[in-house]
């Protein structure tokens, strides 16, 4: 298991990559970096005026898994196959910790987003774009980790 510290955008950060997919069960929230035809796919986020990958909160009665689900269809359209549990994050500032699970999966076919999507364009890339939304080592650390294969 590999651990990180950092200041994020809204806090500090830890993340853990490498641990056991079932410390992922107490997450709030998840995160997902889909793949589809070997590059990673992004939302813009229009209220943030950002690059992102699909991330949000957990709902009442669902597991961390329909999350990651439900989040990546609602922002970029896409229905998930090989999932794959990477770790974990949490941010720690005013109102306590926020874990967020970390997941890795491709993309099978893409369909129209809901149409109260908080994203407009969806976009594939071979490297992380300048202008995403949380500037800090969250999205950066995660490729390096999926590129070098530590996970």
């Amino acid at each position: 298991m590999k651990e990180y510290n950092f200041k994020g955008t809204n806090g500090d950060i830890k993340m853990f990559i490498g641990v056991n997919p079932l410390s992922l069960e107490d997450s709030n929230g998840s995160l997902v970096i889909p793949f589809y035809g070997g590059k990673f796919v992004m939302t813009y986020h229009i209220k943030r005026r950002g690059w992102e990958f699909p991330a949000g909160k957990r709902e009442t009665k669902e597991t961390i898994l329909e999350c990651a689900k439900r989040e990546t269809y609602e922002e970029i359209g896409g229905i998930l196959s090989d999932i794959i549990p990477l770790g974990y994050y949490t941010v720690d500032n005013e109102k306590g910790p926020f874990k967020t699970a970390i997941y890795i999966a491709t993309v099978d076919k893409f369909e129209p987003k809901p149409r109260n999507s908080e994203t407009d364009l969806v976009k594939l890339f071979d490297e992380i774009p300048k202008n995403v939304t949380y500037d800090d080592d969250v999205y950066k650390l995660v490729l390096e980790n999926i590129k070098n294969k530590t996970v």
